[in-house]
């Protein structure tokens, strides 16, 4: 089984391999969200840690979901990072993001100043189970964010499966606010890799999974791809073991 990633890639060049993956995934498409998962900007204060993740180039422009875990460094999908043919990392300088974003405004932004890539990724499709368990990255934020801008998340390991989950993320169809999905417990977990029971849709690529823990809301994953079948099924990548290895990456 292939899985593919949802990172939303709209430049023209790449506008119809989108279409033809979204009629490949079928099961994880926008109508299975309830619509009143769209927060406002009130019930987005306690989210605006999770910012988009924003990637301008001459010829390319894609959005992904990003998490503030330090005042400098955002988790994402390390395939939100990379070219999608070769692997290689986008240019530092064409990687920014924004948190809070909500309809045209946000609570703070900063381009990069270094990214870290999980070493084992090498973003070349096809893409395995194998390859999902390396899709992790940071980014270090050449303006760090002050905790009126964005409050950082903590980490932690993933519950027992079926314990709830909470999803938040900036999707293609609802890019300019965020989407809170509360029941997203995981099946299975097979490595590094849990096996999701909620439906997700392309553009959600890096989002954080949150359970609820002593202290607040903790990160346990990141939203990596989604795979065809007769259900939803959407995968993530197990944070708690890897973001200490990947600071090590940073200068």
């Amino acid at each position: 089984m292939i899985w593919k990633p949802i990172r939303w890639l709209p430049s023209s060049a790449l506008a119809l391999a989108v279409a033809g993956l979204l009629a490949w995934v079928g099961p994880a498409n926008a109508a299975d969200v309830d619509p009143s998962t769209l927060l406002n900007k009130a019930d987005s204060q306690p989210w605006r840690g999770v910012g988009r993740v924003n990637v301008a180039g001459i010829k390319r422009r894609s959005m992904c979901t990003g998490t503030l875990i330090a005042p400098d460094l955002v988790l994402t999908a390390a395939h939100c990072l990379t070219h999608p043919r070769t692997g290689q990392p986008f240019p530092t300088g064409n990687v920014h993001f924004v948190a809070g974003w909500h309809k045209g405004s946000s609570t703070g932004h900063s381009k990069a100043t270094a990214l870290a890539i999980h070493p084992e990724w090498t973003g070349k499709p096809p893409r395995t189970l194998d390859d999902l368990a390396t899709d992790l990255a940071l980014i270090r934020l050449a303006s760090p964010l002050g905790e009126t801008s964005a409050e950082p998340f903590g980490i932690d390991r993933p519950p027992l499966p079926g314990d709830p989950l909470t999803l938040i993320s900036y999707r293609r169809d609802r890019a300019h606010a965020l989407t809170r999905q509360g029941d997203c417990p995981y099946k299975s977990i097979v490595g590094q890799v849990l096996e999701l029971e909620c439906p997700v849709t392309f553009g959600a690529s890096g989002s954080p999974l949150f359970f609820e823990a002593a202290g607040g809301q903790k990160v346990v994953a990141v939203l990596s791809a989604m795979g065809d079948g007769g259900v939803p099924r959407a995968f993530a990548v197990r944070a708690d073991n890897v973001v200490e290895m990947l600071r090590e990456l940073l200068p």
